[in-house]
This record gives structure tokens, sequence and C-alpha cells, in this order.
């Protein structure tokens, strides 16, 4: 194991590299003054996962992936073991080992600063949730890659879940005419009160540390089981092989997802099998309405 995946229980701050990708990434939050986030005792937590988007455009059913008919080795598929991934969370959330799965409980609220919501640019406030997720131990690769449904795709090592890509229209969240407005650590909340991320959330500190021109750290994980890193490779540059997932892989990690400055930002897709019961009820809020 390279150093930023030996001692997963020793938090330390990653380095970040200076480079256009990552400038670019520090360009598109909004440059808002973080104060500590609001919280609302009073609020009722959504259902476990998050429960859909309110007023979602272009909902579908998310297809229940079947498995591609040939896996890679175990060491592609999953590099990290079961104590490093428990071991990856902050402080702020419970990670646990049952069943095959890495279940991590969370209550939604940020361990970083946030702008004081609600603002002049979003009407909502952020609320304490009752999160359970379920991250495969031994993912697999999917036939095709499965596209994503709205609200949570995935969770960060703080316990905060990352969106799909899109706004509740399906267009762009991020970059063009339809981007919203984010505070800056690049998060903000949804008509639930769901603290969240489109995009490489720049205040996650990792334990999983980043040496100077090497790979990014370790920032969270997919729910089909594949984790994700920060915008840098193993050469200290962001990678120029990314599949239309947003991931590939090398030979210390197998596969896993990056984060980038350009299209989708986190995930473009799942490539592997999607634990379901992240997604309550029959129907997903889900597919882009480009």
């Amino acid at each position: 194991m390279p150093d930023d995946l030996e001692a997963p229980g020793l938090p330390k701050s990653p380095t970040v590299k200076t480079s256009p990708d990552l400038l670019a990434l520090l360009v598109f939050c909004a440059a808002a003054v973080p104060v500590a986030p609001a919280q609302s005792p009073g609020a009722g937590p959504p259902p476990r996962g998050g429960g859909p988007e309110p007023r979602e455009r272009g909902g579908a059913s998310l297809t229940v992936a079947l498995p591609a008919a040939v896996q890679p080795a175990a060491q592609v598929l999953s590099a990290l073991t079961p104590a490093q991934k428990t071991a990856g969370f902050s402080s702020n959330v419970r990670a646990t080992v049952s069943g095959g799965q890495l279940v991590v409980t969370s209550d939604g609220l940020p361990n970083h600063e946030t702008d004081h919501f609600p603002t002049s640019y979003n009407p909502n406030r952020i609320l304490r949730q009752n999160y359970t997720f379920r991250i495969p131990l031994a993912p697999k690769f999917a036939e095709k890659p499965t596209p994503l449904p709205f609200g949570p795709i995935g969770v960060a090592i703080n316990g905060i879940p990352f969106y799909n890509p899109y706004n509740r229209e399906g267009r762009d969240a991020v970059m063009g005419p339809n981007a919203e407005i984010f505070d800056s650590c690049c998060g903000h909340p949804d008509q639930l009160g769901r603290y969240h991320y489109h995009k490489f959330p720049l205040c996650i500190r990792s334990p999983f540390t980043s040496a100077a021109g090497g790979h990014a750290a370790l920032i969270g994980w997919a729910f089909d089981g594949f984790a994700i890193f920060g915008p840098n490779g193993e050469n200290g540059q962001p990678p120029t092989d990314l599949d239309e997932c947003n991931g590939h892989v090398d030979a210390v990690r197998g596969y896993h997802y990056h984060v980038t400055a350009k299209f989708p930002y986190v995930l473009g897709a799942y490539k592997g099998l999607v634990d379901m019961s992240n997604f309550p009820g029959s129907r997903v809020w889900g597919g882009p309405g480009r």
C-alpha cells in the first residue's frame, strides 16, 4: 500500500496541488462567507437513504443492474480492506461492517463551515437527517453502466451525500446558464434540508493523505461499492483515461472514481452493481431530462 493508504486511522489534512484543474474547481465554488451550519431541532427526518427529490422532473425507475459475465480479479474490484474502509470515515459518522456491507449512519450535518442557509440564493435550510447508507464490501462490475438517480448517489467520508451532476430540471447543476450556487465548501441544501455535494467538496479532511505529486486522497464511496478519490491520479495530475462513469483502474486501488473539474464532476454512472436499499420505495427519481 502507498503512503496515502497505510494509516487510515491517523487523520491529516490532504495536501492540495494547485493545478489548472484544481483552480477550475475552486473558481466555481461561490465565495460565500462560511458560518456554522443551521440546524432545526424540530424537523422530522426523511426516509432512510434520503427519499426522493420533491417536484423532481424526468423521474424514472432505476433498473436493477445485472452482473457482468466476466469479473476481474478481486484486487481490481476491492483494494482496501474492510477495516480500512471503516476507518476512512470522519468521527461524526458511524461506520460498521455487517453482512458483507459497510453500513454508514449519519445525521447529515456538515462537519465543516457552511454558508448561513437560507440565503438570498437558496431558500432552504440545513436540517438534521437520519441516513443509513449501505456500501457493498465486495463490489462487482455491472453488465453495463447504470444511470444515476436524483438524490443521494454515494456518501462522502463526513456522512454528506453526493448527488448526480444535474439540477431538478435535469440540466447541468455545476456549470453553464443553469448552474446552481454553492457555498465556499461546494455544498448546499435541497428542499428537504439535505446538505449535499454535486462536485468536489473542498472542505473534506480525509484521513488518507495525499502526497505532493501523488494520488489524491479518498473522499467517499458510491453506492456500488467503489471508492471516490480527489482529482489527481498517481502522477499528481488528473487521469486522462477515465471511463463514462468517471472511473478507471490502477495497480494499487483497483477500480475507483475520481472527481473532475469538468462534467460529470463526481460520477457519470454506476460502474458496479448498486445496493438498491439506498433508494427507498419502488420508484426512484432519476434520469437526466436532457
